[in-house]
C-alpha cells in the first residue's frame, strides 16, 4: 500500500548518540528526520566557527544518506527568553540566518519557525507583536529563499496570544505573501483551539499546508503524546490530510517516552510508534 513519507525528531530517540539514534530511526522504517540540531543557540555546536559548522551539518547529513534517510525538515531556534528586546531581536535574527544556511547544508528545503513571543500569557501590545513578526518574518523568507528553503510559520498553543491560531497565520501570510511562507500544522497545539477536530485545521489551511507536527493531547495544554493517547480524532485528520492532497512528509514530535518506561521495553515501544506512523500515514495518502 501507498502511504505519506514519514518522518520523526532526531531528538525523540535522544537517549542515545546522535549516530545510533539515526540507525535506530532508519531500521524502524522512518523515511525522513525532522532535524532538531538549531533549536539551543547557546550549544557549542551552534557557536562553532561558519566553516566547522556546516562541515559538522555535511556530515550528519551524509551519516542520514547512508541510513536511506533525508532531512525532510529542521526546527529553527526556541523563543529568546527576551523577545521584546530590539537588540536581542538583532541577535536572534542573525542565529535564524545561520540556521537557515544550516538547513541548506543538510539539504532541507523545509524550515519550521515559531512567531517571536515577547510573552505567550497575556493579549498585551497586539498591534506591537504583529509588526515585529511582519518585519521578522518578512526578513527572514527573504533571506531563505536565497538558499532555496521555505519558512514554515507553526501555530501556538498559547490561547492568548496574538499569533497563535491557524486563522492568525494565514493571515500572517496574506499580509506579507512570501512564495515561499507556508505552514506548519502542529496537531497538538491546534487541539487546544479546535478540541478533538484537528481535521477542520488541515482543511482551513488547505494549500498552503507545507509540514506538520503530529502528536496528540487531552485539549488544555501541550503535551507531545503519541496518536491515540489525547483526544485528537485521527481518522479525521487522516481523511482531511488526503481530501486536501497533502504530500509531504507525516513527521512525529513525540517519542516513544524512553525515560518513562524500563531500558527493556525501549525498542519495543520504538517500533509500535513507527507502525502506528506507518498505519495514519497510508491512511492520510
Amino acid at each position: 500500500m501507498q502511504r505519506l513519507e514519514i518522518g520523526i525528531t532526531n531528538t525523540s530517540y535522544g537517549v542515545y548518540s546522535f549516530e545510533d539514534a539515526i540507525a535506530r530511526i532508519a531500521a524502524q522504517g522512518y523515511d525522513c528526520i525532522d532535524y532538531q540540531g538549531f533549536v539551543d543557540i547557546e550549544s557549542a555546536f551552534f557557536n562553532l566557527p561558519e566553516d566547522d559548522f556546516l562541515a559538522e551539518l555535511k556530515a550528519q547529513k551524509a551519516l542520514i544518506s547512508s541510513h536511506g534517510m533525508r532531512v525532510s525538515q529542521a526546527h529553527a531556534p526556541w523563543r529568546t527568553p527576551n523577545d521584546g528586546d530590539p537588540e536581542e531581536r538583532k541577535r536572534w535574527i542573525l542565529a535564524m540566518e545561520k540556521s537557515v544556511r544550516g538547513a541548506a547544508a543538510l539539504d532541507c528545503t523545509r524550515f519550521i519557525v515559531h512567531p517571536l513571543m515577547p510573552y505567550m500569557d497575556t493579549a498585551e501590545n497586539p498591534d506591537e507583536v504583529w509588526q515585529m513578526n511582519e518585519s521578522f518574518l518578512g526578513r527572514l523568507a527573504d533571506y531563505a529563499k536565497e538558499y532555496g528553503v521555505t519558512v514554515c510559520l507553526e501555530n501556538m498553543p498559547f490561547p492568548v496570544f496574538p499569533i497563535a491560531t491557524v486563522a492568525h497565520d494565514l493571515e500572517m501570510l496574506r499580509r506579507l505573501q512570501r512564495d515561499n511562507l507556508k505552514i506548519c500544522l502542529d496537531t497538538g497545539h491546534a487541539a487546544i483551539f479546535y478540541g478533538a477536530d484537528v481535521a477542520s485545521a488541515v482543511r482551513d489551511i488547505g494549500d498552503k499546508l507545507e509540514a506538520v507536527h503530529i502528536h496528540d493531547n487531552m485539549g488544555k495544554i501541550d503535551e507531545h503524546l503519541i496518536p491515540g493517547d489525547g483526544i485528537i480524532d485521527w481518522d479525521g485528520v487522516c481523511a482531511a490530510l488526503k481530501e486536501t492532497g497533502f504530500k509531504g512528509v507525516f513527521s512525529l514530535e513525540t517519542s516513544p517516552k524512553h525515560t518513562k518506561h524500563p531500558k527493556e521495553e525501549w525498542e519495543k515501544r520504538e517500533i509500535a510508534l513507527a507502525e502506528l506512523a506507518k498505519r495514519l500515514a497510508e491512511a492520510a495518502y
